[in-house]
């Protein structure tokens, strides 16, 4: 097994006939046949994890915002 690349605790590696997306606990999240298919899981999962820490820092400034400093 090669390790291709990683990205943000995920790693994508080529086998004799599949590629495969793990993450730092070295669990199997993703197998398919093409490299392309790994990538696109990669770049969704990230989207998505920017996209719920993004929703957690604009909820957490909400309220922060009720409850101004004194």
């Amino acid at each position: 097994m090669k390790q291709i690349c990683m990205a943000d605790g995920l790693f994508l590696y080529k086998t004799d006939n599949t590629y495969i997306v793990k993450d730092q606990h070295d669990n199997i999240l993703k197998e398919a046949k093409t490299s392309k298919t790994c990538s696109s899981y990669i770049s969704r999962t990230l989207q998505s994890r920017r996209a719920a820490e993004r929703e957690a820092s604009e909820k957490a400034n909400q309220d922060s915002n009720k409850y101004p400093s004194i």
